[in-house]
């Protein structure tokens, strides 16, 4: 058995789309229940219309709205309303075109005697309506014998709605025109409801999906790259270039289509090209496929063209200068003069001495600490020393201490050397337990919020980091991805976690190595052409097993590990051997400078010297 391909459904809906909503229901009911000509029959037509739009044109499960196929008069609508049958068609049927006998107040319906012509001044420009893709329409669920082709499924419609050469010869066109092969018409199983209304708004009856995750991603004239199109991946992004080339405009962007809110001042309209409209267009996909959403620039703000169809899970953003962002689809966080928001961001400052949002780290830590059941502590002492640095061992919490000049007690770690208040950690210590102790806290929160409100936990959280290795050791930050993956398993056995990185380490990407996933992880890229154009692209993964292989590849393209002096040198030495005029001087002073550049074990003397030895250059 075979079925319509999504390109052919995709097709008819476009073929169809010019025509009246007469020919969607009312007329092909009436043939159904053969309706006479030049007469009445009794019958419920508002009846028989409402159970055919229930077979054909409901098509979200979770909706009683029906899908519009043909939009004559209306292109841009999505939907009729439940009760469509009874109200809008109603009036088609009854104050339309004058090819129905009708008593008023009555179930009496028929064909007038001139319905043909009443009915073919409604073709969109004489066009004939084809039964091929009403067919499509009608079948797009429907299982199709191997050896059918498309003609004989036309030829199945006529016969289901007893249609007559006079109605081929004024209506339908009866011939099959495709784009299509016949083999591209058709695909071994059935398409899917999400895939035929993707692009498509929602019905209003449909709450949004829940558990989001940034699947796509494109921006038009906006922000430093002038066509920007990002397919996330559902597990790790990482996203490499030099400064200024937009990695944190691009995590703004992720946040915003995440949250709908900016991280700091938002997004801005390219000025120098007036080509095409700013736009940003996104998708935010829980456990179907996502529809896109695209907003406009619109009097200094951007615009959604239709309500998000997805809500996103919980949501943590890392900025490079210490603040952080927190979105939870549960949490109503209540702002002065009383509105409430899903939003919340908090300074460095914030988030270890608490606000009115937020207690923060110092008072969580010790009241974790000093519970009798030590909950969440003992989860976040599992962050902890997933996230600890190598050359320190596992981070662990001493017992507190108050220092001179507190009135209050701070927590403590456990080093080598004694305990430490957290005051007087490294900056790299107290990036790592800020963001620990504020992925735990919201993930706590939300398990708070969402019983108190009876709603269920999530099992979607995205992560998002910008500079991963800032303040960190190069111990650390050849750690730390697998580490940052590893935290959902901390929090829920069954958490997913998303995590979308910018970095300009090559140590952090050597961090990847053992757990990227090609099916799950992707790395980005961004560089500048000659011609001062940023490009943006995704760049296959490939092991490249040392940090040099790393710093020589295209992300970073430094040919040579060390100093740019070194660098230089050794070309100025490889452009000598590969020259066909070369002088005793020349050698001798690049000899010279490789001697102050180059340490006595460098691989490149092994070339070097031979060749210098040859122009009398002793090394």
């Amino acid at each position: 058995m075979k079925y319509f391909s999504l390109a052919q459904i995709q097709e008819a809906l476009r073929v169809l789309r010019p025509h009246h909503a007469l020919f969607a229901t009312t007329f092909f009911v009436m043939k159904r229940e053969h309706a006479p000509v030049g007469s009445k029959m009794r019958f419920s037509l508002d009846a028989a219309n409402h159970e055919f739009l229930e077979e054909h044109y409901r098509v979200h499960p979770k909706s009683h709205y029906f899908f519009r196929v043909m939009r004559q008069g209306n292109p841009k609508k999505d939907w009729n309303e439940p009760e469509y049958a009874g109200k809008g068609l109603q009036s088609v049927n009854t104050r339309g075109p004058k090819a129905f006998e009708h008593d008023r107040n009555e179930n009496t319906w028929g064909w007038s005697r001139d319905y043909l012509n009443a009915l073919s001044d409604k073709l969109p420009g004489k066009t004939k309506l084809s039964l091929f893709h009403v067919a499509v329409w009608f079948g797009k669920y429907r299982s199709w014998p191997d050896h059918m082709t498309r003609n004989q499924v036309v030829q199945e419609l006529i016969k289901e709605y007893f249609l007559t050469d006079k109605e081929f010869q004024i209506l339908f066109e009866t011939r099959v025109i495709s784009e299509l092969s016949e083999d591209e018409a058709f695909q071994q199983v059935p398409v899917k409801w999400h895939q035929i209304l993707a692009g498509y708004s929602q019905p209003k009856d449909v709450s949004p999906e829940r558990s989001g995750i940034l699947s796509f991603l494109e921006t038009e004239n906006v922000g430093p790259v002038q066509h920007l199109r990002f397919e996330a991946a559902k597990r790790l992004n990482i996203v490499t270039g030099d400064n200024g080339l937009g990695k944190t405009f691009l995590l703004d962007l992720a946040w915003w289509a995440l949250t709908q809110d900016w991280a700091d001042n938002g997004a801005w309209p390219l000025t120098s090209s007036k080509r095409k409209e700013p736009s940003i267009k996104f998708v935010v996909a829980g456990g179907t496929e996502g529809r896109p959403v695209k907003a406009r620039w619109n009097g200094g703000e951007w615009k959604l063209d239709d309500r998000i169809p997805t809500i996103s899970g919980l949501v943590i953003y890392a900025r490079v200068d210490g603040s952080f962002g927190v979105w939870d689809p549960v949490t109503r966080v209540r702002l002065p003069g009383g509105s409430k928001a899903r939003v919340m961001k908090f300074t460095r400052e914030e988030v270890w001495e608490g606000n009115d949002q937020i207690e923060g780290l110092i008072r969580d830590w010790i009241k974790w600490q000093e519970r009798p059941d030590k909950y969440p502590f003992e989860t976040f002492s599992a962050v902890l020393r997933r996230l600890s640095p190598p050359d320190l061992g596992k981070l662990e919490a001493g017992e507190p201490q108050r220092l001179l000049g507190e009135v209050r007690e701070v927590p403590t770690l456990l080093h080598p050397y004694g305990a430490v208040p957290i005051r007087f950690v490294s900056a790299g210590v107290k990036r790592i337990i800020t963001l620990a102790y504020l992925i735990v806290w919201a993930w706590e929160e939300h398990k708070i919020q969402a019983k108190q409100s009876n709603k269920k936990e999530e099992r979607q959280m995205v992560v998002i980091v910008d500079e991963a290795e800032a303040h960190l050791h190069p111990k650390w930050q050849r750690v730390i991805l697998p580490a940052l993956l590893g935290i959902a398993n901390d929090l829920h056995a069954e958490l997913s976690l998303q995590l979308l990185v910018a970095t300009h380490s090559p140590l952090v990407l050597a961090s990847s190595e053992p757990i990227f996933d090609l099916q799950l992880d992707k790395l980005f890229h961004l560089d500048m052409s000659l011609a001062g154009k940023v490009n943006f692209r995704e760049v296959p993964f490939e092991v490249r097993g040392t940090i040099d292989s790393w710093l020589a590849s295209s992300l970073f393209d430094l040919q040579q590990p060390g100093s740019a002096e070194r660098e230089m040198a050794i070309r100025d030495g490889i452009r000598l051997q590969e020259s066909d005029s070369v002088s005793k001087n020349d050698v001798a002073e690049v000899t010279n400078r490789l001697r102050d550049l180059l340490a006595p074990e460098d691989p490149f003397w092994v070339r070097w010297v031979f060749f210098a030895e040859k122009y009398g250059i002793q090394v």
